[in-house]
């Protein structure tokens, strides 16, 4: 778990003392508030985090040695925000990638929500640092270096923000049922936006379901997409990794996990997916958005 109270002012980002409760170069009040899980839990409890209208929880699954996901929160003020990265297992060392980008994401998100950037320019630099944040973990030359996928979403009054690269998925959860937000960087994602079912033949052809985009050193250049989002009534944003997108075709989630705080729905999504097999590790983060139902 980290704090961003304890190093640097959100707002202008000069250097702070523990002990000092308000910045002395803007005079403003440490108000920013992160968590982040670590990468490696191998408890069999699911660890968790809760600031209220954001909440988390992670868990390494049933058939899985590690957990190679990782997610930070945050809350600022009136918005609230988080990040899912999710270590790709081939690439060795991708635990520690997706930790280092969701932490450098969630920080530079807020950063620039403070600066007073617009929402999707505050998206496109919290990836940039990300991708950064991955990067310095492996060499361009590596054949393999540590990667990760990357999913954000910034809630504040006007709307929801999502942001991703690779195959970590956000979703709106309201009265109006369950709808993706986002659409994965594969073959197969690109289909499955155009309404294609999951018994298509081209699902099921040659690198359909690999990875088009990702997060570390032999990458390249990368740059979300970015998605606005006006919520139609009171829900919930829920970004995961693909340990429970899996199993959300099979209704994992309900009718009514909408009207739920955040820690409640993440911990029972999580359940779901575990229940279901629980395969791969997986992360849920819930934020709340939109007005009254």
């Amino acid at each position: 778990m980290s704090d961003i109270e304890s190093t640097t002012c959100a707002h202008c980002g000069a250097a702070l003392e523990p002990a000092w409760r308000f910045c002395e170069d803007c005079g403003r009040d440490r108000s920013t508030r992160i968590e982040a899980t670590p990468s490696a839990v191998f408890s069999a409890a699911a660890p968790s985090m809760d600031l209220d209208r954001v909440a988390a929880v992670t868990d390494r699954g049933r058939r899985r040695e590690r957990n190679e996901d990782a997610v930070a929160i945050g809350v600022l003020g009136d918005v609230a925000a988080a990040v899912v990265c999710d270590g790709v297992a081939s690439a060795p060392g991708s635990a520690a990638a997706a930790t280092a980008a969701s932490e450098a994401g969630l920080r530079e998100l807020l950063a620039a929500v403070a600066r007073g950037d617009e929402p999707a320019a505050a998206t496109t630099a919290a990836t940039a640092a990300a991708a950064r944040a991955a990067a310095a973990l492996g060499d361009p030359g590596d054949s393999n270096p540590p990667c990760c996928t990357y999913v954000s979403a910034l809630v504040t009054g006007d709307g929801v923000t999502v942001g991703w690269v690779g195959d970590s998925p956000a979703y709106w959860a309201g009265a109006d049922g369950t709808h993706r937000l986002t659409i994965d960087d594969s073959a197969a994602g690109r289909l499955l936006a155009q309404g294609v079912a999951l018994d298509d033949p081209r699902m099921a052809e040659p690198g359909a379901q690999a990875l088009e985009r990702w997060l570390g050193a032999d990458a390249g250049p990368v740059t979300p997409k970015v998605r606005r989002f006006s919520p139609p009534g009171a829900g919930l944003v829920v970004l995961c990794s693909d340990g429970l997108s899996r199993y959300l075709d099979a209704e994992v989630v309900a009718p009514a996990d909408h009207l739920g705080a955040p820690l409640a729905v993440a911990r029972t999504l999580l359940g779901r997916a575990l229940a279901a097999g629980g395969h791969d590790n997986v992360t849920v983060a819930a934020i709340t958005a939109g007005g009254p139902a």
